[in-house]
């Protein structure tokens, strides 16, 4: 029987080989692989393992970083520009920097696993993030019988309430001492910030912890006026100390239309990325006018 996928009318037992390769034996493996997604896991496998390709064979976890990165951008491009096909690629193309880093960690000899281990534990954490979904039975019939019905029970809580819950577990199960560990350090600086003010904004001590930002502002203002006083004391530096001020001027006024952002419920990150892309499209018209004109 076939498998269908969601409401897509596309069927597992529509794969084919593509022509030419139908008799290459190491390929077996991806023939015989139950779902899409083991059929993934075998030509990664293949690719990776000895005997397959040179490149793939020397990847490590780091090297593979710029390619998962570049994927991801391309990805939410796609999505932005709402190009439905190149979602399909460029979504496969995550998913196979996803699979590629978990071939990786399988061969890692100190502290292996693979990426069974890797979705067995994002379920576990799916289902004990959404208690108000995954009640015990008894809980769900206790509220058919009240005349509330399992599903309005498991819709209960609001999208903020549920978002503020998953948080509260999400530190408590990391055993987390501040609202702001976790928070990658690779990123941008802006979504960083972003990321920042999200997570002070869902602490109950939301309040006392902005006051950081005018500490922080305060402090770095007269530290540029006792730096200033000393650049004009002394020549050789240069006017690093007035630069650095000026840096952290608008470094604050970038902080403070992130929070407005976020408080007008704005991605900042994704409006710059779509004002951008308005930008560029007009640059390109003006450039094909003036060579055409």
């Amino acid at each position: 029987m076939s498998k269908i996928s969601g409401e897509t009318g596309y069927h597992n037992s529509d794969y084919r080989l593509p022509g030419g390769f139908e008799h290459c034996s190491k390929l077996k493996p991806v023939v015989e692989a139950a779902t899409a997604l083991d059929r993934v896991k075998a030509v990664v496998d293949v690719l990776y393992s000895p005997g397959g390709c040179p490149w793939d064979g020397k990847q490590t976890n780091e090297s593979l970083l710029k390619n998962l990165l570049e994927e991801t951008y391309e990805y939410i491009d796609a999505v932005e520009t709402h190009d439905r096909d190149n979602m399909r690629e460029e979504l496969g193309d995550v998913l196979l920097q996803s699979v590629f880093q978990a071939r990786v960690c399988e061969s890692d000899a100190e502290d292996p696993f693979d990426i069974d281990e890797v979705a067995d534990r994002l379920v576990n954490k799916l289902i004990t993030r959404h208690p108000h979904v995954f009640a015990a039975d008894d809980v769900a019939d206790s509220s058919d019988a009240d005349g509330n019905g399992g599903e309005a029970a498991s819709q209960s809580e609001s999208p903020e309430a549920v978002l503020a819950l998953w948080e509260k577990m999400k530190q408590q199960e990391k055993h987390r001492k501040s609202v702001l560990e976790g928070i990658s350090r690779a990123q941008g600086a802006l979504p960083r910030a972003a990321k920042v003010v999200s997570r002070i904004s869902k602490s109950p001590n939301a309040d006392e912890l902005f006051a950081a930002f005018v500490d922080s502002s305060s402090a770095s203002t007269q530290q540029d006026v006792e730096q200033t006083q000393a650049a004009n004391q002394s020549e050789s530096n240069g006017g690093n100390s007035v630069e650095r001020g000026k840096a952290d001027a608008y470094a604050d006024e970038i902080f403070a239309i992130v929070r407005e952002a976020r408080t007008d419920g704005i991605d900042i990150e994704a409006a710059l990325r779509n004002r951008l892309r308005d930008i560029e499209e007009k640059v390109v018209q003006i450039e094909s006018e003036i060579n055409n004109g």
